[in-house]
């Protein structure tokens, strides 16, 4: 396959992301229920309805949204800027994919990445679109920080972004543990090789970092950090079972087409016609459809999974040449994967396929070292079934943010947002 087709494939799909992107953030909700709405209208971010770690009113999320609109006065400006890091985050993590895996399979690895509803129905004013960032920076320096022959200056930078990766997702998810259980597990197991001067200077930032955090909660107990926050206890996940199941349920779904309720249940048709009988019929078609979908490619999933678990079980304890980049990254999404049990089951949060998406580009994995077994056929019989992939993708989409739980063709966010700007600080 030569580049140029590879590039405009890819070219394509990401062009394909950036109209889903605009035409979800025109039409998301900003009901008074929605964080976009308090960080329009409050100019800060006050936690409702989803589980974050929101240290105070300055948090990451907020100046997300402010910093773009300090640049340029305008409510569109946000999601430029949502639009710009997602697609930042692609192209890191697809520069260190390509690596690893075929052309063939980056094309794969695009349409499952850009054009999944499970990462587009998430582009919205809120924690979950910003979280891929901090994800693509710890897949590039956990990857690095395989090799133990590095110089230690490149050992001290890789360590830092770490650090500071997994600080990123600590500020918009609750499923930030994951990400550090892993990273304690690969470094006991002395698959990477952190460096320690490099740890030091990042937690002593961080220290630095969380003084006016400290200091709000000592003299202000009632501060964002404590409010709407809906916690269970510790070890309530392994009291109550069915959260690690959840966990790796998502895990499995990620690879699959077995999408968000959001999108299977509550995408309405009151758009196509005014009668509920069509409206209906409609309605069971879709569910059908999708659920039938999703039930074919979660056991393909399940198959990828037992496949890549298969492969690596012989290497898992074991020494192997630092150039087998591709075996480390299966060992260290199977690590993850035991990660997210061993979070859920000690966490005090229930967590959603939203908030677990830190581990999305992770779940691909084994469905992307499946498809590469196919790599041996000529391109172009993968150029039916990517084409089919896309066009399903793009199809649920477009349904999905026509008139969803979260979504509605009858919104208009660059009126609604410039009306709660101008009625909170004209």
């Amino acid at each position: 396959m030569n580049k140029l087709a590879t590039r405009t494939a890819i070219t394509a799909v990401v062009i394909f992301h950036i109209i889903l992107a605009c035409f979800y953030s025109l039409n998301q909700n900003l009901n008074v229920n929605s964080e976009g709405y308090f960080m329009l209208s409050e100019g800060v971010y006050n936690h409702y309805s989803k589980q974050t770690l929101d240290l105070t009113a300055d948090s990451l999320k907020t100046v997300l949204v402010s910093s773009p609109m300090n640049l340029w006065e305008n409510t569109i400006a946000p999601v430029i800027l949502l639009v710009l890091l997602r697609l930042l985050a692609f192209f890191i993590i697809f520069k260190e994919l390509a690596k690893l895996f075929s052309p063939s399979t980056m094309i794969w690895f695009s349409v499952l990445f850009l054009l999944s509803p499970w990462l587009m129905y998430s582009t919205a004013l809120g924690a979950d679109a910003y979280i891929q960032l901090g994800v693509a920076g710890y897949l590039v320096s956990v990857l690095k920080l395989t090799r133990s022959n590095q110089p230690r200056s490149s050992t001290f930078l890789w360590t830092v972004l770490l650090t500071f990766s997994i600080l990123w997702c600590l500020a918009l998810s609750p499923a930030w543990g994951v990400l550090l259980i892993t990273t304690v597990i690969l470094w006991i197991k002395k698959t990477i090789h952190p460096n320690v001067n490099g740890l030091i200077t990042s937690l002593a930032v961080i220290a630095v970092i969380m003084i006016p955090y400290v200091h709000q909660l000592e003299i202000n107990e009632d501060s964002e950090i404590y409010v709407n926050h809906s916690y269970n206890y510790w070890g309530f996940g392994t009291v109550y079972v069915y959260p690690l199941f959840k966990g790796l349920i998502y895990w499995i779904r990620y690879g699959s087409a077995m999408f968000q309720s959001e999108i299977v249940y509550k995408t309405g048709f009151s758009w196509l016609s005014d009668s509920e009988t069509v409206q209906s019929y409609c309605s069971y078609a879709w569910r059908s459809v999708l659920i039938i979908a999703g039930l074919l490619s979660v056991v393909i999933s399940l198959m990828a999974n037992c496949l890549m678990i298969k492969e690596i079980k012989p290497l898992f304890f074991r020494n192997f040449s630092e150039d087998r980049q591709l075996s480390y990254l299966k060992i260290i999404c199977t690590i993850m994967l035991a990660s997210i049990v061993l979070f859920i089951a000690v966490s005090p949060y229930t967590l959603y396929s939203n908030t677990l998406s830190l581990c999305y580009v992770f779940a691909l994995i084994p469905l992307l070292n499946l498809i590469e077994k196919f790599n041996s056929f000529d391109f172009r019989k993968h150029v039916p079934y990517i084409a089919i992939l896309a066009v399903f993708f793009i199809t649920v989409n477009g349904l999905a943010l026509m008139e969803s739980k979260d979504y509605s063709n009858e919104n208009n966010y660059m009126e609604r947002s410039n009306d709660i700007v101008s009625e909170s600080f004209n």
